[in-house]
C-alpha cells in the first residue's frame, strides 16, 4: 500500500504547528486545498477556546453542548487533525464530562457521542498513551440504566441512550488499566447466580466492560482471571438461558483480539452445537417442535469462528460440518423464520474472515496484539475456508430473499479466491442467459456477478500482502477474467426492457458497474505499437473493437425505454402531475448509466453517440411528464459528461427551434403551449446544466432565449421549464465541480501508441496521485453571472414591491412567475452571500454560539455577486417577500402557489441552500452503496476505483459547503423576520401551505440554536386565541410544538419556557373537532415519549476544570485568553444561583398547573392533559411538592379511571422519593458459619454453589433429613435484630464481596413509629390521606373493579404502591386496610381477589424494616387471610395469587418471611378438588421459585410430601407436579469442583421412581401384537438399583452406561387386566414424569441430564401404547425436547447407550422410533457426536444395522435417517458404504414358485426371505445416497440410477422403495435439471427416463 509523502507530510506539519493524528485525506483533493491548514487551525483554536470556557465556567448548557457538536463536526470535515497531546486532552474533558453525578441524560449521549469519535481511531492511541478508569463509567451506566428510578419511570431516556452508552464502553475499555479485570471480578462475580433474575444485567455488565485486549505478557490480568471459570459456569448453565448471547460476545471479542493465544480445542464441539441450536431450524421429532430457543448473535458466532480458525485448529473441519448440514436450507425451496439468520451467516462469516486476513497481512501494525506466526492463516486455510462457503452461497443464488446477502459473500469469496469462484458464477450467468422463462434467475445471477466484477475485470490480480509467498496472487488469479467482459455486456443488453422493469434495474447496475472500471476505448490496433501483449491481451484488445456497437446499441436500447414510456392513453386516468415511483427511479437510473458510460467513452465514440443521440431527438415531439424528462435526462448525461461536444450539437437546434416557436406574441397568452416549445424547453433546462466554461460562449443567445420564455406567465409548466433554466445557467457558473469521473487519470483522447487502455482496466486510484482536474468558476463566468442577476432580479423585485403597496395589479399567474424567477436566481448560491448584520443574542452564555473567527473556505477566491447598487442580493430579496407575504396573506391568501414559492424562497435564505438534507442523505446513501460494492475490502487502503475517489472529494467539497452555510451564518434580526414569516405561514389557512412551511421552520430550527425563543412568544399568542374561530392557526400552532420530531418544541429544556409554555397549553380553548383531539392527544404522547429528565441543580467536579485547563497547553493555542480563577469562582456561584433559580422555575410550573387544575373549570380532556403533565415533571433529586403529593393523592379515588391509573404511578414516584435511607452495616459471612464446620481460607479457591461458608443464607425452620436439626428462623425480637438477612438471591452462592453489607438491626433504623409533626410536609399528606377511612374505603372499592374482563392481571404498580407506603409509613396505616382484606379474600370474584393480592404482596415486601412484633402481629393476621385466599382460588385468579407470592418474596431472605412460606406449604394437595390443589402447588412454586438454592430444606420436605402424590388421578395436577419437581430439582447442578447442593438430588429420585415403572413391563407385554414374547424392561429390587445409581452419582460416564446396561429384557409373560389400578398408576407416574423431563428442558439451566436416559427406554416403549392417547402425546412431547436438548460431551456415551438398548429390543415400533429421535439428536448436537470417532461409528452403527431389520417400515426409517447423515457428511468413507450397498444388491433372491406347485421348506424359505432383506438393504442405501443430495448430483449418482433401473422387477417391496426415491429426485431437481441432465452420459438419461416416466399404456 502506498502511504503519504513524507515531503507532504511534512510540509503539513510545518504549516500546523504539530503533527496530525490522522487527517482527513480528502480534504487534501480539493482546489482550495492549500487554504484549508489556516482555516483547520483557526477553527480548532476556537473550538479549545470556547469548550475550554464554557467547562471552566461550568456552563454545560449551552455552551458546552453546542461546542461540544462543533468538535464533533470538525471531526467530520478534517478527521483527527489534531495534535497526540490534545487528542488525550480532548478524550479525558470528554470522559470527565460524561461522569459528571446526575448530567441529565440528554447531555450525556452528547458527550457520549463525541467520546466515542475521539476514540474511535484505536491505533492512534496506545493503552501507555492514555488510562482511563473503568468505575465511573460502570456508576453512569448504573445510574442510568439499571436503578430502581429508571426501572419506575422517574429517570427517563431515549432508547438509542442504551446503543450509545454500549458504544462508548467498548470504545473505552481499551484504555483501561491492567487491574480492572481484577477489580470488575470483584464487583460481579458475587453477584453471579442462575437463579437471580439480576444476572442478565449483571452479563450484560461484563459484556461491555471486560477488557480483552490486554497484550499477551498481561494476560494474567486479564481473560486468564476468569475465562475457564466463565466456559464452565456456560457448560453447567447451558439450556438456552437468557444471557447466553453476552457472553457469547464476550467470548468472541475475546477469540478475535487474542488469536493465537488461547487454546479453543476443548470448546470448539460444544460450541459448533450451541450455533446450531441456536438457527432454530425445523429439525424435529415427529414434528413435534421445542419451545426452547438458544438466543446467540449470529455476528457474535461468525466472528467468533474466524477468530478460532487457522494454527492447526480443527475448527474448520467442524465449520465444514456445520456449513454442510446447513446447505439445503438455503435453498429457494425452503423458508422459514430461520432463513433470517442464516442469511446474516452468510454475509457475516466470509466479512469476518476477509476481515482478518486484512489484519494479518496488510493492516499497519500497532500497539494491538499481533497473532502469532504459528495461527496466521495460511494459503491452505483460506482455500479451505473458500470451499467450504462457496457451496452454500451457490445454493442461496436463486433464493428469492436475501440476494444481498449472497451477493457479499461472493463479492468477500471472489476476493480471496478469484480462481474458483468467478468461473462458477460466470457460468451460473450464463447457463440463465439461455432460459427467458425464468428471469428471477437472471436477475440474481447478474446481481451476483456485479459484485465480483473488481476481481473479474482484474483478472483477480491484487496487491500481495506481508507475508505472501511470491508467486500465490498469480497462482490463484483468474487472468481470463477480463475476456468476459466484452461478451458479457452484449448478452445482458437485451435486459433493458421496459417490459420487465426490475430486470431493467439490474441490467442498468451490471451496465454501470463494468462502466465505472472500463474504459470504453478501441485499443484493437494495439499490437501494432505494443509488442509485450500476452494472448489474452491479445484477445481482449481485439474484442475492444465492439465497444462502438455495444455504445450504440446500448443507445438504441435507451431510446427504446424512451418510446415505451410515453403512453398518454394510459396517463389520463391520474392525476397529470404526477408520476408513479417506478418513474421516478427509471429516470434516476437512466441518467446514473447513462453518465457512468458516457464518461468512459473514447472522444470518437462519444461523437458517435451523440450524433445518435441528435438523430433521435431532431423532430421528435415527446409529452414532457416521462418520455420527454427521460429524454432530457440522457441530454444531461451528455452534457456532463463533454458540454463543450454536447452544446455545440445541441443548443444552437434548441435555441433555434424555441426562438422560432415564441415568435408570435399570441404564444405569451396562451395557457396551454404547444408540445414541441415545451420539449425543447425541456431539453434546454437540461443541456445547459453542465460546466460553466463550456456555457460562456452561448450565453448571449441563452439570455435572448430567456427574455422569451420568462414571459409566459399564462403557462405554468413552461415558466417553471424557463426559470429551471435560469437556475442551472446560475448554478453552471457559479459552482466548484471535478472536470471528470473517469477510471483513469488521463485523457482517452491520447493515442494507443502511448497508453494501453486496458491494462488499467480495474485498477485502484491512487488518492495521492488523482489528478483530479476542478471546474473552478472563472471571472468571466461571474461576470456573467453578474449580469444576469442584475438583468433579470431588479425589475422582478420592483415589480413585487409595487404590488406589495398596491401600486400596480398583478394576476395569480404573473405573481407566480415572479416568484419563480426570483427563487431560481438564487441558484448562484456561492456567489450569493449572506447579509452582514449584527447577530441576536437568544440565549445568555458566557462565550458566542457560533464561530467569530473562522469562516469555512468553500471557493479559491471570493466573490459576491451583487444588486445593482452594491447591495447584498440575499437581504434585498428577503425585504421584498416579507412585503409581499403580508399583501398576499391580506388580500389572497389562496394563492397557494405563490405561497409555495415564498416558502422555498425562505429555505434557500435561512439555510442557504437549494439541497434539503435527505437530498444530501440520498447522496451519500448512493456513495456508500457503490463503495461497498467496488471497495476492495482484503487489502483497502482507499483502494478504491478513481471515480469513486472523485466523488467522494465532491461529496467532501459538498459537506463543506453546507458546514459553512450552517456554521458561518449567526442568526441575524432579518433571519428572525424570516423564521417569524415562516410561522405565520406554518399557521396559515392552507394545510398544505402549513406542510410545507412547517417542515422547512423545523428544519431552521435545528440549524440555528435556541432559535425557538424567537417563535415562543407568538405560538403563545396563538394558542391563547379561540381554536374554534381560528381553528387552522390553533391547529398549525399545535404542529410547530410537536415538531421536530425527535426533538419537539414542546419537551425543550428550557425551564423559563416550560412555566410559560405548558400552562398556556392546558388553558387552550377546547375543540371537538377531530383533527385537534388528535393533536392534544399527540401532545400527551410526545410528552410522555420525548421529555427527558432534565437537571435542575448540578454540579461540576473540579476535575472537569482540571481537564479542561489543560487545553490551553498545546498548539494550536485557544483564541481567547484562559478565564482567571476569580472568573471561575464567580462561575461556580453562578452556576449554584443557576440551580436555585431552576428549582424555583420547577416549583413554579407545578405550582401554576396545580392553581389551573384547582381553580379552572377545564375541560376533562385538558384536565387529564394537566395531570399528566404533572406526573412527567417527576424528577430523581428534587421531591413533588406537598400540594402536588396531596392533589395525586386526591386523584386515588377520582372517578375517571384514566386519571386514578396516572395518580397511582404518581404517588408510586412520591413515595420513592419519600423513601428514608436505611442504614446498613458490614459483617464478615465467615462469623456465621457453624462452628464445627471447615471454613474457607483467604486464598483459597472459592466454587460456586452449596458450601459451609453459605449455609447460613439457606432457609431453617429447624427440620432436617437426618435428624440434626438446625433453626434459622428468629423467634424472638432479640434473635430477629442479631439475624443478618441477606436479601438478594445471589447473596454468597457464587463467592462473598470483599465488603458484605447487610441492614442494620431495627433500632439503627429510621423510626417507624412517628407522629404527624415529626413527618415532612410530602408524608404528611400520604399519612393522612391513608389513614382517613373514607378515602381508603374508596380506594380499596375502586381498585377492587373490574376493567377488562378477562384480561385484567396483578398489577405491579399498584403493588409497588403498597410496597411503599407500608415501607414508608409502617404498620400505622395498615389497620384500615384489615377488613378490607378479610372481606376481599372472603369473596371469589376475581378483581377483589386480586386487589387482595396486590396488598398483600406490598404488605409483605413493604414490612421489610419492621420490628418483630409488628412481624408477628402482620403475620398473625395475614395468616387466616392467605389461608382463605387459598381456599376461595379461582380461575381467574389463581394467576394473581401466584405472582403475589413471587412478588413477595423475591430479594427477600426466605428466614425473613418464614411464616408466608409455611403456610404455603401446608398441605397443598388436601382438597378433593383438582384445581384447589393445583392452584395451592402454583402459589407455592412461584413463591419457591424466587428463592430456588436458598430453601433446600423446603425442597426436600415438599419432595417428601409430593411422592404419593405423583400418580395423582388428576391430569392438570400431575402436569402442575410435574412442574414442581424442575423446580426442585433445579439447582442439583455442580460448578467444577464445586459441592452438590442440599437440595434434592435427581438420581435418588430416580432411584425411587423406577421400582414403580417396572409393573409397565406387562403392559407393554399386553399391548404387543408380536408372536413371541415383546421386549419390556423390568428392574431389579428398589434397593438393588437404588444402589447402582448412587454409584453412577458421581457422574462418571463409564458407570452410568454400565447402570443402562443393567436394564435388562424381561421374560415375563403379562397376563393381568389392563384395569389394574397399580398398573394405571405406573402409567400416570410415568406422565408425572415425562412432565418433569419437560420442565427441564423447558426451563431449566440444564437441558438433558444423565438420569433422564434411565428412563428413554421406557418412553420410547410406551409411546405406541395407544389405549392411553394422552400418553402417547405426553411420551412424544417428551422424546422431542429431549432429543432438541444440547447435550454435553459426558452425556453422549449414556445417550447412545439408552438408544443402543431401544434399538436392540424386538418391538417394531420402538425401534422405528428410536431412529427418529437418533436422527433429531444427532442433528442438533453434531459437533459434538462426531468430537470422537467412537461415538461417530456407534450412530452410524445405530442406523445401519435396521437396515436390515425384518420388518420393512424400520428399514425405510433408517434408510431415511441414514439420507439425512449422508446429507449432512456425518458418516464418513462413504465410498466404502457404497461398495458395500452395491454389493448387497447383488444378494440372490430365490422367488417363490407356488402357482406352480414347488414348494420349499422352512429353512428355505427363511434364507430366501433374508436374502429378500439384504437385497432391499442394498437398495435402501443406495436410495439413501440418492436422497442425501436433493439439490446436486455428484459424480457417482449416475452410477447408482443404472443399478437400480436393474431391480425395478425385483419382488415388493424392492420397485416401490425405487419408484418412491425417484419420484423424490425427480420433484427436487426439477428447478435446476438442465444443468443437472449435463452429469449424465446418454445412456444413463436414456434408463433415468424410463424408469421416472411410467410406459405407455398402448406400449
Amino acid at each position: 500500500m502506498e502511504e503519504l509523502d513524507d515531503n507532504a507530510d511534512s510540509n503539513s506539519t510545518r504549516n500546523l504547528g504539530f503533527k496530525p493524528q490522522k487527517e482527513l485525506i480528502y480534504n487534501k483533493l480539493l482546489p482550495y486545498a492549500d487554504k484549508l491548514d489556516e482555516e483547520s487551525n483557526c477553527m480548532f483554536a476556537e473550538i479549545k477556546a470556547n469548550l475550554g470556557k464554557c467547562v471552566m465556567q461550568r456552563e454545560i448548557q449551552p455552551g458546552c453542548g453546542i461546542w461540544c457538536t462543533q468538535l464533533a463536526k470538525y471531526t467530520k470535515l478534517y478527521g483527527m487533525k489534531f495534535s497526540k497531546e490534545d487528542h488525550i486532552i480532548l478524550i479525558k474533558l470528554m470522559y470527565e464530562l460524561v461522569t459528571i453525578p446526575d448530567l441529565e441524560p440528554w447531555m450525556l449521549n452528547k458527550f457520549a457521542q463525541v467520546l466515542i469519535i475521539l476514540l474511535k481511531k484505536r491505533h492512534l492511541l496506545s493503552p501507555e498513551d492514555l488510562v482511563l478508569e473503568w468505575r465511573p463509567l460502570y456508576n453512569v451506566c448504573k445510574r442510568i440504566l439499571n436503578t430502581r428510578d429508571t426501572t419506575l419511570g422517574i429517570i427517563r431516556y431515549f432508547t438509542t441512550l442504551d446503543s450509545t452508552l454500549d458504544g462508548m464502553v467498548h470504545a473505552a475499555k481499551l484504555y483501561f488499566p491492567p487491574e480492572a479485570t481484577q477489580e470488575m471480578l470483584d464487583e460481579w462475580r458475587p453477584l453471579l447466580c442462575p437463579y437471580d433474575s439480576r444476572l442478565c444485567h449483571t452479563m450484560t455488565y461484563l459484556e461491555w466492560f471486560l477488557p480483552v485486549t490486554l497484550p499477551p505478557s498481561k494476560a494474567h490480568l486479564g481473560y486468564k482471571l476468569w475465562f475457564e471459570e466463565m466456559m464452565m459456569f456456560w457448560e453447567v448453565c447451558h439450556n438456552g438461558t437468557q444471557w447466553e448471547g453476552d457472553i457469547m460476545w464476550i467470548m468472541a471479542r475475546l477469540a478475535s483480539s487474542n488469536i493465537g493465544y488461547i487454546d479453543w480445542e476443548p470448546y470448539i464441539p460444544l460450541m459448533f452445537s450451541r450455533f446450531m441450536h441456536s438457527l432454530s431450524l425445523p429439525v424435529f421429532y415427529k414434528q413435534t417442535p421445542s419451545t426452547k430457543h438458544h438466543k446467540l448473535d449470529m455476528s457474535a458466532i461468525c466472528l467468533w469462528i474466524v477468530s478460532v480458525l487457522g494454527g492447526k485448529s480443527s475448527a474448520q473441519t467442524y465449520l465444514d460440518q456445520f456449513l454442510k448440514a446447513l446447505t439445503s436450507y438455503f435453498h429457494p425451496a425452503n423458508f422459514g423464520r430461520w432463513l433470517g439468520k442464516l442469511k446474516e451467516l452468510l454475509r457475516k462469516l466470509p466479512s469476518y474472515f476477509i476481515q482478518r486476513l486484512h489484519t494479518e497481512r496488510y493492516k499497519q501494525p500497532s500497539w494491538e496484539n499481533q497473532i502469532p506466526e504459528s495461527h496466521l492463516l495460511t494459503e491452505e486455510d483460506i482455500t479451505r475456508f473458500v470451499e467450504s462457503v462457496k457451496s452454500v452461497a451457490l445454493q442461496a443464488m436463486f433464493c428469492k430473499v436475501g440476494a444481498n446477502e449472497v451477493s457479499s459473500a461472493f463479492q468477500h469469496l471472489a476476493s480471496l479466491r478469484p480462481k474458483i469462484i468467478l468461473p462458477l458464477v460466470l457460468n451460473r450467468l450464463y447457463s440463465t442467459l439461455d432460459r427467458p422463462t425464468e428471469p428471477h434467475r437472471l436477475t440474481a445471477a447478474i446481481h451476483c456477478l456485479v459484485s465480483v466484477v473488481r476481481p473479474l475485470v482484474t483478472g483477480g490480480q491484487r496487491v500481495r500482502g506481508r507475508g505472501e509467498a511470491p508467486g500465490e496472487v498469480e497462482r490463484w488469479s483468474f487472468p481470463e477474467g477480463p475476456t468476459h467482459i466484452v461478451p458479457l455486456l452484449n448478452s445482458v443488453l437485451p435486459g433493458i426492457d421496459p417490459n420487465d422493469i426490475r430486470k431493467c434495474f439490474v441490467t442498468m447496475e451490471f451496465i454501470s458497474v463494468f462502466a465505472t472500471m472500463v474504459p470504453f476505448v478501441d485499443c484493437s490496433t494495439a499490437g501494432e505499437y505494443w509488442k509485450d501483449l500476452t494472448p489474452d491481451e491479445e484477445t481482449l484488445c481485439l474484442a475492444t473493437a465492439e465497444f462502438e456497437d455495444f455504445i450504440l446499441q446500448f443507445m438504441d436500447r435507451c431510446f427504446a425505454l424512451i418510446d415505451s414510456s410515453a403512453m398518454e392513453t394510459t396517463r389520463l386516468e391520474r392525476e397529470s402531475d404526477k408520476r408513479s415511483k417506478q418513474e421516478n427511479m427509471a429516470e434516476g437510473a437512466l441518467e446514473s448509466i447513462c453518465s457512468i458510460v458516457l464518461v468512459q467513452t473514447s472522444p470518437a465514440i462519444f461523437k458517435a453517440a451523440l450524433s445518435k443521440l441528435h438523430s433521435f431527438l431532431t423532430g421528435r415531439i415527446l409529452e414532457t411528464k416521462v418520455a420527454g424528462r427521460f429524454a432530457a435526462t440522457l441530454c444531461l448525461a451528455f452534457a456532463k459528461v463533454n458540454a463543450k461536444e454536447t452544446l455545440k450539437v445541441l443548443l444552437p437546434y434548441l435555441c433555434r427551434t424555441i426562438m422560432s416557436l415564441t415568435e408570435s406574441d399570441d404564444v405569451y397568452r396562451e395557457e396551454i403551449l404547444d408540445n414541441e416549445l415545451l420539449f425543447n424547453m425541456l431539453l434546454l433546462t437540461e443541456v445547459v446544466n453542465c460546466h460553466g466554461n463550456a456555457l460562456v460562449p452561448y450565453i448571449p443567445q441563452l439570455m435572448e432565449v430567456l427574455d422569451r420564455t420568462l414571459k409566459l406567465k399564462n403557462c405554468k409548466e413552461a415558466y417553471q421549464m424557463a426559470g429551471l433554466t435560469l437556475r442551472h445557467i446560475l448554478s453552471a457558473l457559479s459552482h466548484i465541480l471535478p472536470d471528470d469521473l473517469r477510471s483513469v487519470p488521463y485523457s482517452y483522447e491520447e493515442p494507443i501508441s502511448k497508453r494501453l487502455p486496458i491494462r488499467d482496466w480495474g485498477k485502484p486510484g491512487n488518492i495521492h496521485r488523482l489528478n483530479i482536474s476542478w471546474h473552478v468558476p472563472t471571472d468571466e463566468e461571474f461576470e456573467y453571472a453578474q449580469k444576469l442577476v442584475c438583468h433579470y432580479l431588479p425589475p422582478e423585485l420592483e415589480k413585487l414591491k409595487k404590488y406589495s403597496k398596491d401600486e400596480v395589479v398583478l394576476t395569480r399567474e404573473e405573481l407566480q412567475c415572479s416568484t419563480n424567477t426570483i427563487l431560481n436566481l438564487l441558484g448562484c448560491g456561492p456567489f450569493l452571500p449572506c447579509w452582514n448584520e449584527p447577530p441576536v443574542d437568544l440565549v445568555k452564555s458566557c462565550v458566542p454560539t457560533g464561530f467569530v473567527h473562522t469562516k469555512t473556505v468553500t471557493e479559491i477566491k471570493p466573490r459576491e455577486v451583487t444588486m445593482p447598487d452594491g447591495s447584498n442580493v440575499r437581504k434585498s430579496i428577503a425585504e421584498t417577500v416579507v412585503m409581499l407575504q403580508e399583501k398576499l396573506l391580506r388580500s389572497a391568501e389562496d394563492d397557494t402557489k405563490s405561497l409555495f414559492n415564498l416558502i422555498t424562497i425562505y429555505e434557500n435564505l435561512l439555510l442557504g441552500r437549494f439541497k434539503t438534507r435527505s437530498d444530501i442523505d440520498i447522496e451519500w446513501k448512493g456513495f456508500r452503496s457503490e463503495k461497498k460494492v467496488l471497495e476492495e475490502r482484503l487489502v483497502r487502503g482507499k483502494r478504491h476505483p478513481r471515480a469513486l475517489l472523485v466523488e467522494r472529494a465532491l461529496l467532501q467539497h459538498e459537506a463543506r459547503v453546507q458546514s459553512a452555510c450552517s456554521s458561518s451564518s449567526p442568526l441575524t434580526y432579518t433571519h428572525q423576520c424570516l423564521m417569524l414569516n415562516l410561522l405565520n405561514l406554518a399557521t396559515s389557512h392552507y394545510s398544505e401551505v402549513r406542510c410545507r412551511a412547517q417542515s422547512v421552520l423545523a428544519t431552521s430550527l435545528q440549524y440555528f440554536s435556541y432559535s425557538y425563543t424567537i417563535i415562543m412568544p407568538e405560538l403563545l399568542k396563538i394558542l391563547k386565541e379561540d381554536s374554534n374561530v381560528n381553528h387552522e392557526r390553533f391547529k398549525g400552532a399545535l404542529y410547530v410544538l410537536l415538531g421536530p420530531k425527535l426533538q419537539p418544541l414542546l419537551t425543550k429544556h428550557n425551564w423559563e419556557m416550560i412555566i410559560e409554555l405548558w400552562p398556556t397549553i392546558i388553558q387552550m380553548q377546547p375543540s371537538e373537532k377531530l383533527s385537534v383531539v388528535k393533536l392534544v392527544d399527540s401532545i400527551e404522547d410526545t410528552m410522555h415519549k420525548h421529555f427527558l429528565t432534565i437537571t435542575i441543580e448540578l454540579e461540576i467536579p473540579d476535575s472537569c476544570v482540571e481537564a479542561a485547563k489543560k487545553l490551553w497547553e498545546y498548539a494550536p493555542l485557544p483564541l481567547d485568553a484562559k478565564p482567571g480563577t476569580d472568573i471561575v469562582q464567580a462561575a461556580k456561584q453562578e452556576l449554584e444561583l443557576r440551580g436555585k433559580k431552576n428549582l424555583e422555575l420547577y416549583f413554579g410550573v407545578i405550582g401554576k398547573l396545580l392553581d389551573i387544575i384547582e381553580n379552572t373549570n377545564l375541560h376533562w380532556r385538558y384536565h387529564s392533559l394537566a395531570v399528566n403533565f404533572l406526573r412527567d415533571l417527576v424528577h430523581p433529586s428534587v421531591s413533588y411538592p406537598a400540594r402536588a403529593v396531596k392533589f395525586f393523592l386526591s386523584l386515588l379515588i377520582h372517578d375517571s379511571i384514566e386519571l386514578r391509573k396516572v395518580a397511582i404511578r404518581a404517588v408510586v414516584f412520591c413515595l420513592r422519593q419519600a423513601k428514608r435511607k436505611h442504614t446498613k452495616v458490614v459483617v464478615n459471612p465467615m462469623n456465621f458459619v457453624e462452628k464445627n464446620a471447615k471454613k474457607v481460607e483467604g486464598d483459597a479457591v472459592v466454587w460456586p454453589g452449596d458450601r459451609p461458608d453459605n449455609e447460613w443464607v439457606q432457609y431453617g425452620s429447624g427440620w432436617s433429613l437426618k435428624g440434626e436439626a438446625r433453626r434459622r428462623i428468629p423467634t424472638s425480637s432479640s434473635e430477629w435484630d442479631s439475624t443478618a438477612f441477606a436479601h438478594k438471591t445471589y447473596s454468597g452462592f457464587y463467592c462473598w464481596p470483599k465488603e458484605l453489607k447487610v441492614y442494620a438491626p431495627y433500632s439503627s433504623q429510621p423510626n417507624l413509629d412517628r407522629s404527624e409533626e415529626e413527618m415532612t410536609p410530602e408524608e404528611r399528606e400520604i399519612y393522612k390521606f391513608f389513614t382517613c377511612k373514607e378515602n381508603v374505603d374508596k380506594l380499596v372499592d375502586y381498585l377492587s373493579l373490574e376493567e377488562k374482563k378477562g384480561k385484567d392481571k396483578f398489577n405491579g404498580l399498584r403493588f409497588i404502591m403498597f410496597k411503599g407506603l407500608f415501607r414508608n409509613h409502617g404498620y400505622s396505616v395498615l389497620e384500615l386496610f384489615k377488613p378490607h382484606l378479610v372481606r376481599l379474600v372472603a369473596e371469589k370474584q376475581e378483581s377483589n381477589q386480586r386487589c387482595a393480592a396486590e396488598i398483600i404482596a406490598g404488605l409483605a415486601r413493604g414490612s421489610k424494616h419492621w420490628p418483630f412484633e409488628k412481624v408477628v402481629s402482620l403475620w398473625e393476621f395475614l395468616g387466616p387471610v392467605i389461608r382463605t385466599a387459598l381456599t376461595n382460588l379461582t380461575v381467574e385468579s389463581n394467576g394473581d395469587w401466584g405472582v403475589c407470592f413471587a412478588t413477595a418474596l423475591e430479594s427477600r431472605d426466605p428466614n425473613r418471611l418464614h411464616w408466608l412460606l409455611e403456610i404455603l406449604m401446608e398441605d397443598p394437595l388436601r382438597e378433593d378438588a383438582s384445581f384447589l390443589d393445583c392452584g395451592r402447588l402454583y402459589t407455592l412454586q412461584g413463591a419457591l421459585n424466587q428463592q430456588q438454592w436458598r430453601v433446600a430444606e423446603l425442597f426436600h420436605r415438599l419432595l417428601i410430601y409430593l411422592y404419593p402424590y405423583l400418580t395423582h388421578p388428576f391430569q392438570n395436577v400431575r402436569e402442575r407436579l410435574g412442574s414442581m419437581l424442575t423446580n426442585i430439582f433445579q439447582p442439583d447442578v455442580v460448578f467444577g469442583k464445586g459441592n452438590r447442593t442440599r437440595s434434592p438430588h435427581i438420581e435418588d429420585f430416580v432411584s425411587e421412581v423406577m421400582p414403580k415403572l417396572t409393573l409397565l413391563n406387562d403392559v407393554i407385554v399386553e399391548h404387543s401384537a408380536m408372536p413371541r414374547t415383546a421386549n419390556h424392561f423390568s428392574q431389579k429390587s428398589p434397593s438393588e438399583l437404588a444402589s447402582e445409581v448412587t454409584e453412577c452419582s458421581v457422574g462418571v460416564v463409564g458407570e452410568t452406561t454400565h447402570m443402562l446396561k443393567k436394564v435388562r429384557v424381561s421374560n415375563k409373560n403379562g397376563n393381568s387386566s389392563p384395569k389394574d389400578p397399580e398398573k394405571e398408576a405406573a402409567i400416570r407416574l410415568l406422565k408425572t414424569v415425562c412432565k418433569w423431563i419437560t420442565g427441564c428442558s423447558n426451563r431449566a439451566v440444564y437441558g438433558a441430564r444423565s438420569e433422564f436416559y434411565f428412563f428413554f427406554p421406557l418412553i420410547c416403549q410406551m409411546e405406541s401404547y395407544d389405549v392411553d392417547e394422552d400418553l402417547v402425546a405426553t411420551c412424544t412431547v417428551t422424546l422431542a425436547h429431549l432429543s432438541h436438548s444440547l447435550i454435553l460431551p459426558a452425556m453422549v456415551p449414556v445417550a447412545l447407550s439408552s438408544i443402543r438398548q431401544v434399538a436392540q429390543c424386538s418391538s417394531w415400533w420402538a425401534r422405528s422410533t428410536v431412529l427418529d429421535y437418533l436422527q433429531v439428536l444427532v442433528f442438533h448436537n453434531m459437533a459434538t457426536v462426531m468430537s470422537e470417532d467412537s461415538w461417530v461409528q456407534e450412530v452410524t452403527n445405530l442406523v445401519l444395522e435396521p437396515l436390515e431389520d425384518e420388518r420393512v417400515e424400520v428399514r425405510e426409517k433408517a434408510a431415511q435417517v441414514l439420507g439425512g447423515l449422508l446429507h449432512c457428511g456425518f458418516v464418513a468413507s462413504k465410498e466404502n458404504l457404497l461398495e458395500e450397498f452395491k454389493k448387497k444388491c447383488t444378494t440372490k433372491v430365490v422367488r417363490s414358485h407356488k402357482q406352480e406347485g414347488v414348494t420349499g421348506s422352512k429353512e428355505s424359505a427363511e434364507k430366501a426371505a433374508s436374502a429378500m432383506i439384504v437385497r432391499h438393504s442394498g437398495i435402501l442405501g443406495l436410495c439413501a445416497f440418492v436422497n442425501a443430495h436433493p439439490y446436486d448430483v455428484p459424480e457417482f449418482l449416475p452410477d447408482i440410477f443404472l443399478i437400480l433401473g436393474d431391480h425395478l422387477s425385483d419382488p415388493q417391496p424392492i420397485p416401490s422403495t425405487i419408484r418412491k426415491t425417484l419420484c423424490d429426485f425427480k420433484r427436487t431437481h426439477q428447478d435446476n435439471w438442465l444443468e443437472h441432465q449435463e452429469k449424465f452420459s446418454e445412456e444413463q438419461l436414456t434408463v433415468l427416463t424410463e424408469m421416472i416416466v411410467p410406459p405407455s399404456y398402448y406400449a
